[in-house]
């Protein structure tokens, strides 16, 4: 066969039919990618919107790596609020379905009076937790609202340097298990754990 016959030919015509859609399938990711693409700072904003239902301003506490890391989870990222002087954590918890694996993330408002410039620093309770994501959790969906805004109607125990727990049945007041996912509230009471452990030993200078 000849170079002219190829290019008359069925089988040329058919790669460059193939070609023209990888082409234009290749166009049109890029497009997408870039009309779809949501920025860091974008979806920090997003967050803080549906967390205060206004605009604020964070500002990001950077932490050494071995202030990130305890035993029931870490630390991803810190911000303090200009407007009203809390801090709010991004934390990951683990100790989650399946085997204790399965991780689940979550935001929390620490309430706060005084400053770390001051040395004055005091941890009023929990304003706010908000979930962000998870890992093998497949009845996330059981922690509901409820459970989320429990974690900031014991300001009196928090303040006073509890942490919350998750025991089946158990009758503590700071127990929390949302019905069917007791694995996945221990990873989410471990998410904010790690929050309130990380104020009270990095921010605040204590024992966690």
């Amino acid at each position: 066969m000849t170079v002219k016959e190829f290019f008359k030919s069925n089988a040329f015509k058919g790669l460059a039919v193939l070609i023209c859609i990888v082409l234009v399938a290749g166009l049109l990711l890029a497009i997408f990618n870039d009309l779809l693409y949501i920025s860091d700072e974008e979806r920090l904003n997003r967050t803080l919107s549906s967390i205060y239902g206004e605009e604020v301003t964070a500002e990001p506490v950077e932490l050494a790596e071995d202030e990130k890391e305890y035993s029931y989870g870490t630390v991803n990222a810190v911000y303090h609020i200009v407007e009203d002087g809390n801090y709010l954590f991004q934390t990951t918890g683990t100790g989650g379905f399946r085997d204790g694996n399965g991780t689940v993330t979550l935001w929390t408002v620490i309430a706060c009076t005084g400053t770390r410039e001051g040395g004055d620093l005091v941890l009023t309770g929990i304003e706010k937790v908000v979930y962000d994501s998870n890992e093998g959790q497949s009845y996330i969906a059981n922690l509901n609202d409820a459970f989320y805004n429990f974690f900031a109607e014991h300001d009196e125990l928090i303040a006073g340097g509890g942490y919350f727990e998750v025991v089946k049945d158990g009758t503590g007041d700071l127990n929390n298990v949302a019905t069917g996912a007791s694995q996945s509230s221990n990873a989410a009471c471990n998410a904010v754990n790690v929050a309130l452990a990380c104020f009270r030993t990095v921010f605040m200078g204590g024992d966690a």
